[in-house]
């Protein structure tokens, strides 16, 4: 199993930061490796929702389904996979952090099956470097727009 988890600081604020990242419909947006994501049900954000994402990694598509499993607004969410190539479970924590908020996000987990422990490995670099490029993405995003997004 690996981990991974980043952070950056966005002027924005908090409450702003967390309704944008905490709707994963917004992954394409920000995060590079995303190519879609999708609500799996109707209703409210709330622990227990489902949601499905294909992400682009190590040269393929792969597609998880995954549940809410934390759902703290505007400071934590957090998601597991239920179904898929993967068995993660990934965060975001906003938090005050002066004229804006401090994001950090990660994930702990890794590819199932009998190559999964080599895949992992092999993601593992990647996906730490692609999570940082992604929290700057954001950030410009965000910090780019006179109001909340």
């Amino acid at each position: 199993m690996a981990r991974a988890e980043a952070s950056i600081h966005i002027d924005r604020p908090p409450e702003a930061v967390f309704d944008f990242v905490a709707d994963a419909t917004n992954n394409p947006r920000w995060r590079r490796n995303v190519v879609r994501t999708v609500w799996l049900d109707d209703g409210a954000m709330r622990v227990g929702r489902q949601g499905r994402q294909t992400a682009r990694l190590l040269g393929r598509e792969w597609t998880v389904d995954a549940e809410v499993v934390d759902w703290d607004p505007p400071r934590t969410a957090a998601w597991r996979t239920i179904q898929g190539p993967i068995s993660v479970r990934s965060w975001v924590r906003v938090e005050a952090d002066g004229t804006g908020s401090l994001v950090s996000g990660g994930a702990d987990g890794g590819f199932l099956g009998p190559i999964g422990g080599l895949l992992t490995r092999l993601a593992v670099p990647r996906m730490i470097r692609q999570a940082e490029v992604d929290l700057r993405t954001l950030r410009d995003h965000l910090e780019s727009r006179g109001s909340p997004p």
